[in-house]
């Protein structure tokens, strides 16, 4: 089997697919099948494309505004984090920053 697109990665798309995709890309293939026999064959490619956000960082200070006054970029969306935890604490972080701004009591970074 040799896959037609030169400029992918293959890999097992159920590693970054929720369990739930995996299974309705399956159920969808089979009932495909049934209309177009031999879509569903073992020698059948899916082509999953796997979009990163976080390879991109935004330049931003400690309380996570951008460049840009009063525009603040947290979590994954700051290409800083790869989870929850740290989303959320980042989130923390601009929301101190915002805060901070509403008050005027913000220290502008050096």
């Amino acid at each position: 089997m040799e896959n037609t697109l030169k400029d992918v990665t293959p890999g097992d798309i159920s590693m970054a697919l929720p369990h739930r995709i995996v299974m309705d890309i399956i159920e969808g293939l089979e009932i495909l099948n049934q209309i177009i026999p031999g879509v569903n064959a073992d020698s059948t490619l899916v082509y999953a494309p796997e979009i990163k956000f976080y390879a991109r960082k935004i330049e931003v200070d400690g309380s996570f505004q951008s460049s840009l006054k009063g525009l603040y970029v947290a979590g994954d969306g700051a290409g800083l984090s790869r989870g929850i935890v740290s989303a959320a604490a980042t989130g923390i972080l601009a929301g101190r920053g915002i805060l901070s701004d509403l008050n005027g009591d913000r220290i502008e970074p050096a």
